[in-house]
């Protein structure tokens, strides 16, 4: 269900669009979603991970499973994140890009899951940031499953949403922010 979600939330910004990729700056990193690169750009379309990476050892680490919706969440596709709207929130989902990028996306939450277990804090996964110059992520409760907007660090935590289906129905993918092109043609 969240892989169709996403699915939904990225062809409804491009339907004007006949082979859309998105046009970002060059890095050192490669993802198995790009489509392209030249000298200054990486073109590229959020693509099915396939294998599909795993949160084993890290749920072994925690000694508790993560929650489905956020392996479904994660495990959907290679992507760059993407920005988007939530009511008038601008926030950024963040996404894989390869490989590498989930062995640090699993650090990250390491660091998230030891400062939330010396507070003696219930374990929230963070999934997207918020694009408004401040501190605050939005999280998956992993045991209840709302999704909450939180500021890390300090016990500050909303339900914005009772479930992660029912938060991603709500937003709207701002396309522009990420320059979506038709694919550029190499003769």
């Amino acid at each position: 269900m969240i892989e169709q979600i996403l699915t939904n939330l990225i062809q409804a910004a491009l339907k004007d669009l006949e082979n859309p990729v998105f046009k970002t700056d060059l890095d050192d990193w490669l993802s198995p979603c790009e489509a392209l690169r030249d000298a200054q750009y990486s073109y590229w379309y959020p693509s099915l991970q396939c294998p599909k990476m795993r949160f084993d050892g890290f749920e072994t680490a925690i000694e508790q499973p993560v929650h489905t919706d956020l392996k479904a969440f994660y495990l959907s596709f290679w992507s760059g994140a993407l920005p988007c709207l939530f009511d008038a929130l601008p926030i950024s989902l963040i996404q894989i890009w390869n490989p590498d990028d989930f062995d640090r996306l699993i650090g990250n939450f390491i660091g998230h899951y030891l400062m939330q277990k010396n507070a003696r804090q219930d374990l929230t996964l963070f999934f997207a940031t918020v694009e408004d110059g401040g501190d605050n992520i939005i999280s998956l409760d992993n045991g209840t499953g709302e999704v909450l907007l939180e500021t890390p660090g300090t016990p500050d935590r909303t339900i914005v949403a009772p479930s992660l289906n029912q938060f991603l129905n709500r937003l709207r993918l701002e396309p522009e922010r990420l320059n979506p092109i038709e694919m550029p043609r190499h003769d």
